[in-house]
């Protein structure tokens, strides 16, 4: 799955790889500015997501992190700065997916870091979003409460920054959708020519124009089981095309159809809404 994610190419969107790699029991390990890429790395049953896959890095950053590091590992967050002189912006996105937690200091406290090294040499950062209130020299941070970010923030931020959450399952973020309500995909060929309600993450979705020239839309969705494949017809797309694109989780109720030669199938949707939430949360 390394190689596979490492030469994929943009065939498939990387949320894609993720859900797979999580379904075949492969996690992911943040990524490590001593590890940087350009390849995904295998780690026993984790993979190593690299960061030069990173969204917002320039090339000429990406490649100042690669020829530092071939002149020996980084020792620590104010050796990486020095030697390799990022942006910002740049520097606050590291921070946030996890680069530099290999030298043990929060992620909050990477952030002040960060400030601190960007003033003294002569440069700011502008988002200063999602953190506290910068103290007014790095030798008093040690005395002041620093809230970290939580679990869901860094799932986020990591599914901003790499196009899937790196650190825990993806529909970990959609944790108040009543999946277990639902039939699961990976039971939906028990129900071939019938009539089911399911509800998955859409990862992808293209639209086509009929032989009539209607449009239609297939949609991949996703949940805990596995990905499945549907179809909405012109008339379903032009009543409920809005829904997908409304809601990032979708219910559809479809009629599950075998393909041609009975090695698989399709859901073809008959209404598609808003999911079903637990009622805490509603």
């Amino acid at each position: 799955m390394s190689a596979v994610l490492t030469n994929g190419k943009g065939f498939y969107h990387p949320l894609v790889y993720a859900l797979e790699s999580h379904r075949l029991g492969l996690k992911f390990l943040p990524p490590s500015i001593n590890e940087p890429g350009p390849a995904f790395v295998p780690r026993g049953r984790a993979i190593r997501v690299p960061l030069t896959r990173m969204k917002g890095l320039t090339s000429h950053i990406t490649d100042a992190i690669l020829d530092a590091r071939k002149r020996g590992p980084f020792t620590s967050f104010a050796d990486f700065f020095q030697r390799v002189a990022p942006s910002g912006e740049e520097l606050e996105a590291m921070i946030r997916c996890g680069a530099f937690d290999e030298f043990k200091d929060t992620r909050t406290r990477q952030f002040w870091q960060a400030q601190h090294l960007l003033k003294t040499f002569g440069r700011s950062t502008e988002s200063n979003q999602g953190w506290l209130i910068s103290p007014p020299g790095l030798e008093q941070l040690p005395g002041i409460p620093l809230n970290e970010p939580s679990r869901r923030q860094c799932l986020e931020w990591e599914t901003d920054l790499f196009g899937f959450s790196v650190s825990g399952h993806p529909l970990e973020l959609f944790a108040d959708v009543a999946w277990e309500t639902y039939c699961p995909v990976i039971r939906l060929g028990e129900f071939v020519g019938q009539t089911i309600t399911t509800c998955g993450l859409i990862v992808e979705q293209r639209t086509h124009h009929q032989i009539t020239g209607e449009p239609m839309k297939f949609l991949s969705l996703a949940d805990w089981t596995g990905i499945v494949e549907t179809e909405l017809f012109a008339q379903t797309y032009k009543s409920y095309g809005l829904a997908t694109v409304r809601y990032p989780v979708l219910e559809i109720e479809a009629r599950v159809e075998p393909f041609d030669n009975r090695r698989g199938f399709s859901l073809r949707v008959i209404r598609a809404s808003k999911p079903r939430t637990h009622p805490h949360d509603t």
